[in-house]
């Protein structure tokens, strides 16, 4: 491969906030290697990551595209459609192929296209069809035809972005802005490996929110069949915000997701969240592990957490909570997602208070009142996952499971004795 000069084929130009930034490609000297360089006149903000600050240098990675271009590359169902669909057309169809398909369309505000071209804009979709729909046929497979191209996103449950046609409408009359792309996650799930994962989810985000925590907007669909997110990056102007995980920001490829441990990430949220939103993204970051613990989410691995900006040079907070689902309902042992005092056993509570105490500067007093929080996130949400389960009998077995686990979490997190 080396051998051969790079041509515009093997090349993807980035665009951060609709201006042309750089190019990225496969070396032309080193296999398996891709190089990332930024233009002559590229400005300070057009940064395409915190680690990866505007240098005449280029920037070079082996393990596939760098882990900023990785971030949003689709896995599971999604990468196997878009494989199966691209090919035979498209020559090494590797991660640079892959981003030169979704990279269009995806989380944060990079967007990319082939060498020469503009980023595409994405088809409108009207959002009140998927919430009203209650036919029989595969919805979500007709999205994933539609929508694969269009879904630089990243995770193993099947998702797609979109662009809902009322949510553009509205900014545009108020603001005279429009988004040209997705403004929503929508979310299905395997029927076979995690039933009824979607209103899993829909009751862990409202513990969320109910806890204290900062959340995305949710919302069941298809009688329970989608789950609906809006995008937390939106940035009002009709724009996108800057987004990246905690792989990005530990230089991590996306295969290492499960390397390292929760008081990394406090480590990393100390080094790239601006100082004067440190303390409270701590706390945050604190409630949402705490959360996880709760509601047993052995899922909460580095790209669970991230950080959002305007701009590079400017002020960095954590992002919202999102991505927390109750895991032991489907695998009952599963334990946490990255270790915890050297452990992946999920934390009682003085493990907690002295996790909060060392790694995320918050006292044992105020540590105490936030684990009280998700205690009464939890509780608060109960009573509207019981209702729930009572008027859909497909999500009984999923919601009993789920409710003695939180019972179970709650305990372990104030300190009772588990039930």
């Amino acid at each position: 491969m080396g051998k051969h000069p790079q041509t515009d084929q093997g090349r993807l130009d980035i665009f951060v906030q609709g201006g042309h930034s750089g190019t990225l490609g496969r070396s032309a000297v080193k296999a398996h290697t891709y190089v990332f360089g930024y233009l002559p006149d590229a400005r300070p903000q057009q940064a395409v990551s915190l680690t990866m600050p505007v240098m005449p240098d280029q920037y070079g990675y082996q393990q596939g595209v760098h882990p900023v271009f990785q971030m949003n590359l689709p896995e599971g169902e999604l990468r196997e459609l878009l494989r199966n669909r691209f090919q035979k057309t498209v020559q090494n169809f590797d991660d640079l192929a892959l981003l030169g398909i979704v990279g269009h369309s995806q989380i944060g505000r990079i967007r990319i296209a082939p060498a020469g071209g503009e980023p595409d804009v994405m088809p409108l979709q009207n959002m009140q069809e998927l919430r009203a729909y209650t036919g029989t046929e595969d919805l979500f497979a007709d999205l994933m035809q539609r929508y694969a191209s269009h879904s630089g996103i990243s995770g193993v449950q099947p998702k797609v972005l979109v662009r809902d046609a009322e949510t553009v409408s509205a900014a545009a009359q108020l603001e005279q802005i429009s988004y040209r792309d997705s403004t929503h996650i929508v979310k299905a799930w395997n029927p076979e490996r995690f039933p009824q994962l979607a209103a899993n989810e829909y009751f862990c985000m409202q513990a969320a929110r109910k806890a204290g925590l900062e959340t995305p907007d949710v919302e069941l669909a298809a009688q329970g069949r989608l789950l609906i997110v809006k995008r937390f990056d939106l940035d009002g102007k009709g724009g996108y915000l800057g987004f990246e995980d905690f792989c990005v920001l530990n230089g991590l490829a996306t295969d290492d997701k499960y390397v390292g441990s929760y008081q990394d990430i406090a480590t990393r949220i100390r080094q790239f969240v601006s100082p004067q939103r440190a303390h409270e993204a701590l706390e945050q970051f604190f409630l949402s592990l705490a959360l996880s613990c709760a509601v047993r989410n052995g899922d909460a691995h580095l790209k669970n957490f991230g950080v959002l900006y305007d701009d590079p040079e400017g002020e960095v907070r954590l992002a919202p909570a999102f991505d927390i689902v109750s895991t032991t309902p489907y695998i009952p042992n599963d334990t946490l997602a990255l270790l915890f005092g050297g452990s992946k056993s999920f934390p009682e509570r003085k493990t907690l208070l002295i996790f909060a105490r060392q790694f995320c500067n918050i006292n044992e007093r105020r540590a105490s009142r936030l684990l009280e929080w998700v205690a009464h996130g939890l509780d608060a949400t109960l009573p509207e996952l019981q209702a729930y389960q009572r008027d859909n009998p497909e999500f009984a077995m999923i919601g009993e499971r789920m409710q003695a686990v939180w019972k179970q979490g709650i305990a372990a997190i104030m300190g009772a004795d588990s039930e």
